[in-house]
């Protein structure tokens, strides 16, 4: 098969390379000494030739001329050694100052949250502290010493009373020493005043603020379900999940309760601050029995499989990928004895502190509430211990734990708020020192104050204005709304930071560190209460200080209790040092319910995080416990299509290809040494991909004397895609070369194969003829989609049924295998980075449901059409795709850069109805003039959700010209309307199917329908408007004749001329229009400054010049697109009037359009020239004849003639058939008979098909049978050329000209209406002025007034905008959280690329080496080399001519297979520093990891290494 394939491509040798030179004048002899991989001998063996015989001479070019192309290739041409590189392209640069301002964007990000988490978690903490603290301030009448920190809080006599000075009316002045004035003084004696109370008056708001920040989240909540329900399709309410919710959370409510109105307010801030590390109770005692058991039964299965022989890993296998390796058995006991006895010693604390008779009540309560309160996380401890075996008798558990339960969120979070008040008030009555109507009536302010019993003391509960320490009535009110907003930024930002992967750093080193330091601020707080006053007001308990002189001995029961209740909630909650999970993960897979407790904000969030992220897309759960865990790799096919494209179209995109190829095997050489390292290691970026390019049109269906030839030849551009991609990848891979290329024969046509550097990956070209298969886009698209996902996952269904290692049936196989198979539809012009794919894999991983995503397309090209393109396509991604990704779905993922999830292509009523024949006008609109459109269309009728991902950049090549650009929007504008109207049309059931589709979005996208239909006429009025304004002089009838005119003109020529001529007038109409709307500019400056912005006018055109800059600004990648705006704004009227006229006006026509007028071999049909001579007369240039015709016939074209050297007998001209015949009878020897035997055609098949192989296919390999029969099957069912019939021609035309008429006789005469209200009414207003809105401002000496043409281009416009510029700001946040998420500092770099100039320098001594140079001539050669050539360095580039010259480099390229090699070792070399492989290697465990995916399943089979596909037959 080598020798074979070798030979077909011999004639593409080696740069460099030294061959021997064979002058003979026998070609046989030449042949003879021929290396290895040249041709074989029967393709160039001729007989001897004669000289001076033109009919020998002929004969000789067929075997002449094609050897000497053969040996000019193959020769060592020295002189030869200028290089041509592909052209420079967008994406070639690195990109240094983005990647920079990335990566300082992630650092300021990275400081923000860390502040922002640290300081809200603080700040909350303080302030709900303080607030319970004002509940039950310390007594100075008892000795109960708990809220006192065991007796060491002291009281201030000289601040408790303080002295008094007499004034001559007697009265009691206090002297404060420095105590502000505002603090109230009672005055006890003549001569002092006292700040304290005997009886502690708490103020009731305290009570309700405290309840405020307790019921937050729940509201938050409930809003968050109402909004899901209203607007998403959300599961049926259960009653059984009703009822477990509702217990769960009502005991967690008289729990938190009970804590923070009975036991918290007997601490003080020191202690109570302690309290929460005891909240773990029953996390704790699920996390130990659960552990235990789990690793018993480990080293039981352990046991039993040893004692049966069978081997074992050593390892413990845990549940999943990313569970963390630290909560085994030993500590978790570890961790539960620490609980246990930290507790143990808060207990001895509050018992020794104070003989109060209360004191057993206090311990009993403290220990039923931690264990209520601990009841709400459970979920986040048993999720992991729910064995496959058990899951009929868990079956409610696991759907309780995974629902997200919206239905139920909502009553069940009502009631809890209602009972969170209700057990409040149940308190308060039952503490009631007195009438227990008082105390309730006190706590609705419906009485000025009541005693109350409390654990340490009575108070008195005043729901008066007095708040002591001169602070407001509002004051408990302003702490708990700061509180709300600090506990809701830290809730936020928290969460945001595990999503952008930044968990350790900004979400558990911040909340652990708060958890740590919180004591210690407050014994500060405590220590110096007066430094905390502002404007009078002190929220602490300022006549009271800390004194470490006394009764320390008591504190360090607590201190032992903190110190130990911190460890084993570190122990417990490790986790959140590994378990990071994806990038961009959705919160609801990082975080369980509740989403936080307005109290233990920090505790809540981590033990809500979720110890093990849920299995699904990528990352697949364990099989077993004793084997590896699994990891599902994405298989991502690129299938690009081309038709037309010049070299520099594909070489954009090849290059593109090979840096993909270059990016991948870089990770998979890292992953390799990484994870000899940590076998748990796995890169979440590399994924699988294999590279198809269909060609359409790819041969020359040629006509020779009128007879059709049997052989076939591709035409140019494949001749051209053939040379460009070596020649790329040489450009990308460096001095390294791709391998020669395959050829087979297929049914479709023809496909070349080249191996890529990225091991087992290929790069294939599939030539369609379209005399075979069908042509265009579309079709191409059907082949690529049912050949990858169907015929490929087919393939391997006999290996996965033989397989018995499976936790999961063949169906859950086979959808895990499509869920990650994808399909990256591209152009064959796009250019793009690895970072783009990726950046869409993230998309596909975050949510199942998207079944596409789309990148942002940048168009690139020159000229003033694509600098208008530039900014519309920024406008358009900016606003409308953002917006329609938040509030629903992109409608459209276009085919040059969009990843589909094969799984969704395959869904019923989307590939089967994708291969759908247009039969009726309508679906030749909606089907053939944009498939992208239609296909996504399908997608969103079938639930699957479209993404838009502003991160991922793609450019492509924009039409250059006026008239490519009309036509290419001409096949644009109808399919969009036709695809926009029939989700429109069939919304109910796109709402029921699609959860992403609310009425909400419905709504927008029908009024973004009628807004389009009416923007002719509305900018037809905007320009009348500017004429009015800039010609005051014109009266309107005038204006709008004149500006009727040409838009008369431009519709009667759509309905009588060509489409040319329709395109020159719309040509000639569009810089008219440009000139007027340089009027209206300056028209709306001069409107401005007169009016000094009391005009509608004025202020919309501001707000949208504010809504494009601001967008440019918050793009600043993108911001140069701002400048082409003026373009934009003078192209409105062409772009937004005569396009959509003259698109509808021919909408008849279903041609292509674009890449038309470039010349096509295969449409050309070539015949021997003919000219004809005689004698001729004429009457002037009105008749003319010729007499004596004779024909001359023309030598066939020299561009023919290599055709023609392959053809058969049967397909050459009959005079040189005679003559070769004649050839061979005189000069043919008899040794040599046998050759030309070989040579004859095989005879024809039983079918009568002849099976001979020609032309191109000369050489090719064969397919193999099963794909043979797939191809075969496929074309005959789907792809079969149509030959429509004229008559059906006929009828189609006809169809498609009546739908024109419809369609535009609808847009026109709504237009024509809505044009002659607004005209009507503006006339009316002009002579009576009674419709005029009055403004409260003046333009000039006239008052500020709202006119009809302004309320219309307002109306259409300005809401659409307003919703569109809230939709781009939250995409924008959403788009910044993914590039933060994927960028990465130079400490948590995962793929390390080392420098590839080594290789080169490797490639020039092996060079040496083979021409058997030592290695110290070679280092010599080095060191002279280098000194030679720096001067000419410093000064000038070193071209590979000169350097080549010089012998600095060899041309001789060398294989890829040594490139991936010398990655390998640069990468083993070269080890990762200490320091960064915590950051690298924390989340992975040293567990061995499983990949599986789609080629992987194909490995098993042993597929050969020839081919992709085939099968060991």
């Amino acid at each position: 098969m080598e020798e074979t394939e070798d030979g077909v491509n011999g004639q593409q040798s080696l740069p460099g390379q030294v061959r021997l030179q064979t002058h003979g004048p026998s070609v046989q002899s030449s042949l003879t000494m021929s290396p290895p991989d040249s041709e074989p001998a029967q393709e160039n063996t001729n007989p001897p030739k004669r000289k001076g015989n033109a009919v020998n001479n002929q004969k000789i070019g067929k075997g002449k001329k094609k050897s000497d192309r053969n040996k000019q290739s193959e020769e060592n041409l020295d002189w030869d050694c200028a290089e041509e590189k592909p052209m420079h392209g967008a994406n070639d640069d690195e990109g240094t100052c983005w990647s920079s301002f990335t990566k300082v964007g992630l650092v300021v990000s990275a400081i923000f949250l860390f502040i922002v988490v640290f300081g809200c978690a603080c700040l909350s903490r303080i302030i709900i502290h303080i607030m319970i603290w004002k509940l039950n301030p310390p007594f100075t009448n008892n000795n109960f010493t708990v809220n006192k920190l065991g007796g060491t809080l002291k009281p201030q006599l000289d601040r408790m009373r303080l002295k008094c000075e007499l004034d001559v009316s007697g009265n009691c002045t206090a002297v404060r020493n420095g105590l502000p004035e505002s603090w109230a003084c009672v005055v006890d004696l003549p001569d002092q005043c006292l700040l304290f109370e005997a009886t502690p008056s708490v103020n009731v708001g305290w009570v309700w603020s405290l309840l405020l920040v307790m019921s937050a989240p729940y509201f938050y909540v409930i809003l968050v379900s109402l909004w899901r329900i209203c607007f998403k399709k959300v599961e049926q309410f259960e009653p059984k999940m009703f009822l477990v919710s509702l217990v769960v959370e009502l005991t967690h409510s008289t729990g938190l309760c009970m804590m923070v109105f009975l036991v918290m307010p007997a601490f003080d801030p020191v202690s109570a601050s302690i309290l929460p590390f005891f909240i773990c109770f029953l996390p704790t005692i699920l996390s130990l029995k659960f552990q235990v058991k789990r690793d018993i039964d480990n080293k039981v299965i352990k046991t039993r499989k040893e004692n049966g022989g069978r081997t074992v890993n050593n390892q413990k296998s845990p549940p999943s990928t990313n569970e963390v390796d630290y909560s085994n058995m030993e500590v978790s006991i570890l961790g539960g004895i620490l609980f246990l006895t930290g507790f143990i010693f808060l207990c001895l604390y509050v018992y020794f502190s104070s003989e109060n008779k209360h004191i057993i009540a206090i311990l009993v309560l403290m220990i039923i509430s931690v264990l209520l309160v601990s009841l709400s996380w459970w979920e986040n401890f048993v999720t992991s211990n729910i064995k496959p075996k058990s899951e009929q008798s868990n079956s409610f558990l696991k759907t309780y734990i995974k629902s997200k339960r919206e239905t139920v969120s909502v009553p069940v979070y009502s009631i809890k708020i209602a009972w969170q008040f209700l057990v409040t008030l149940i308190i308060y009555v039952i503490q009631s020192d007195g009438s227990t109507l008082d105390t309730a009536r006190t706590f609705f302010y419906l009485e000025d104050s009541a005693n109350v019993r409390t654990l340490s003391g009575n108070i008195s509960l005043e729901s008066g204005s007095y708040i002591p320490y001169g602070c407001w009535t509002l004051n408990p009110y302003m702490m708990a709304l700061t509180c709300l907003i600090l506990t809701f930024a830290f809730f936020k930002t928290s969460r945001y930071a595990c999503r952008v992967v930044l968990q350790r750093k900004c979400f558990a080193v911040p909340i652990v560190l708060n958890l740590s330091i919180t004591p210690l601020i407050f014994v500060i707080l405590m220590k110096y209460p007066l430094a905390f006053t502002a404007a009078g007001c002190n929220v602490l308990q300022p006549l009271w200080e800390i004194d470490f002189d006394s009764s320390v001995e008591r504190v360090w029961p607590l201190i032992v209790a903190g110190i130990l209740g911190f460890v084993s909630m570190v122990i417990l909650t490790s986790y959140i040092w590994s378990t990071g999970g994806s990038k961009m993960e959705k919160v609801e897979r990082l975080f369980r319910k509740p989403p936080y407790c307005g109290i233990f904000l920090d505790m809540s969030l981590l033990l809500s995080r979720k110890r093990i992220i849920d299995s699904y897309d990528f990352i697949t759960e364990r099989k077993t416990d004793d084997k590896p865990s699994e990891v599902y790799s994405p298989m991502v096919y690129f299938c690009a299509t081309m038709w037309h494209e010049t070299e520099n179209e594909m070489t954009q995109l090849l290059k593109s290809l090979f840096r993909v190829d270059m990016d991948q095997c870089w990770r998979r050489q890292d992953q390799e040494v990484k994870q000899a390292q940590r076998r748990g290691y796995f890169d979440e970026d590399i994924y699988d991909f294999e590279v198809h390019i269909f060609f359409d049109d790819a041969f020359k269906p040629r006509i020779l004397n009128g007879k059709p030839r049997k052989s076939r030849f591709v035409n140019e551009y494949v001749k051209l895609l053939e040379e460009c991609v070596p020649k790329t990848a040489k450009s990308i891979y460096g001095d390294y070369e791709l391998e020669p290329v395959k050829k087979y024969e297929t049914p479709y046509g023809m496909k070349y194969v080249w191996n890529m550097l990225t091991d087992k990956t290929k790069l294939i070209v599939h030539l369609k003829d379209k005399q075979k298969i069908r042509h265009r886009k579309r079709w191409s698209q059907v082949m690529y989609m049912y050949y990858l996902l169907t015929f490929e996952l087919n393939k391997h269904k006999p290996n996965l049924e033989n397989r018995n290692d499976w936790s999961k049936s063949m169906p859950e196989i086979v959808q895990i295998l499509s869920q990650n198979t994808f399909l990256l539809a591209l152009d064959g012009d796009v250019d793009f980075k690895p970072e783009a794919v990726t950046l869409l894999l993230d998309l596909m991983r975050k949510n199942s449901d998207v079944g596409a995503a789309c990148g942002r397309i940048h168009p690139i090209g020159s000229g003033p059409m694509v600098w208008y393109q530039k900014f519309e396509y920024a406008v358009s991604h900016w606003l409308q795709k953002a917006t329609e990704h938040v509030i629903g779905c992109v409608l459209c993922s276009p085919g040059c850069f969009s990843l589909f999830r094969g799984s969704s292509v395959l869904a019923d009523n989307v590939l089967k109805t994708y291969t759908r024949q247009a039969t009726e006008a309508e679906q030749h609109i909606q089907y053939d003039q944009g498939e992208d459109r239609w296909l996504c269309t399908l997608m969103l009728k079938e639930g699957f959700r479209v993404e838009y991902c502003a991160a991922s950049d793609a450019l492509t090549f924009a039409p250059e010209g006026f008239f490519e650009f009309y036509k290419q929007r001409r096949r644009w504008a109808p399919s969009t309307m036709a695809n926009i109207l029939d989700l429109l049309l069939d919304w109910k059931y796109v709402k029921k199917n699609n959860d992403s589709i609310s009425m909400l979005y419905i709504i927008y996208h029908i009024f973004l329908f009628v807004s389009s239909l009416l923007t002719p006429g509305t900018i037809f009025l905007l320009i009348m408007g500017a004429i009015i304004t800039a010609f005051p002089t014109i009266e309107p009838w005038l204006a709008l004749v004149l500006n009727m005119l040409p838009v008369a003109v431009l519709i009667v020529s759509i309905f009588v001329t060509k489409e040319d001529t329709q395109l020159m007038l719309a040509g000639i109409i569009s810089t008219i229009y440009s000139l007027v709307m340089m009027v209206v500019l300056i028209g709306l400056v001069k409107e401005g400054v007169d009016s000094q912005f009391c005009s509608v006018t004025t202020v919309f055109f501001c707000f949208v010049a504010g809504v494009f800059i601001t967008a440019a600004f918050i793009h600043p990648q993108e911001f140069t697109c701002i400048f082409h705006g003026l373009l934009y704004f003078l192209a409105v009227p062409s772009m937004s009037m005569l396009l959509i006229l003259y698109s509808i006006g021919n909408m008849h026509n279903i041609n292509w359009g674009t890449r038309e007028n470039k010349a096509t071999a295969q449409d050309m049909v070539v015949n021997r020239k003919r000219r004809f001579e005689g004698q001729t007369c004429s009457i002037g240039e009105w008749c003319r004849c010729m007499l004596c015709v004779r024909e001359i016939e023309e030598p066939t074209p020299i561009e023919d003639t290599e055709d023609l050297e392959n053809a058969s007998d049967d397909e050459k001209p009959q005079g040189q058939l005679n003559k070769e015949d004649d050839v061979q009878k005189t000069s043919t020897l008899p040794e040599e008979t046998p050759v030309m035997g070989a040579n004859k055609p095989a005879k024809p098949n039983a079918g009568g098909k002849d099976k001979t192989k020609r032309g191109d296919f000369k050489n090719s390999l064969d397919l193999p049978e099963d794909e043979r029969v797939f191809w075969a099957g496929l074309i005959k069912k789907y792809l079969k050329p149509v030959d429509i019939k004229p008559a059906e021609k006929e009828r189609i035309g006809k169809e498609l000209e009546e739908l024109r008429n419809k369609v535009f006789f609808f847009v026109f005469i709504i237009n024509a209406l809505f044009v002659t209200i607004v005209y009507v009414l503006t006339q009316v207003n002009a002579y009576q002025g009674t419709l005029e809105i009055p403004l409260p401002c003046n333009v000039g000496d006239k008052q500020g007034k709202i006119e009809p043409i302004s309320i219309a281009f307002t109306l259409t416009f300005g809401i659409l905008l307003v919703i569109q510029f809230f939709g781009m700001i939250y995409h924008r946040v959403s788009t910044f959280t993914h590039i933060i998420a994927s960028t990465r500092l130079d400490n948590q770099v995962h793929i390390r690329r080392p420098n590839l100039k080594e290789a080169e320098s490797a490639a020039l001594a092996s060079d040496q080496t083979e021409n058997g140079k030592s290695n110290n001539e070679m280092s010599s050669h080095d060191s002279k080399t280098n000194t030679r050539w720096n001067k000419v360095r410093s000064g000038v580039y070193a071209s590979t001519a000169i350097r080549t010259i010089s012998g600095e480099i060899k041309k001789r390229p060398q294989k890829l297979k040594k490139l991936r090699t010398k990655m390998t070792e640069m990468l083993t070399v070269e080890p990762i520093p200490e320091e960064y492989k915590d950051d690298i290697f924390k989340k992975y465990p040293d567990i061995p990891v499983t990949i599986q995916s789609v080629r992987r399943m194909g490995d098993l089979n042993n597929v050969g290494d020839d081919m992709p596909g085939t099968s060991k037959a």
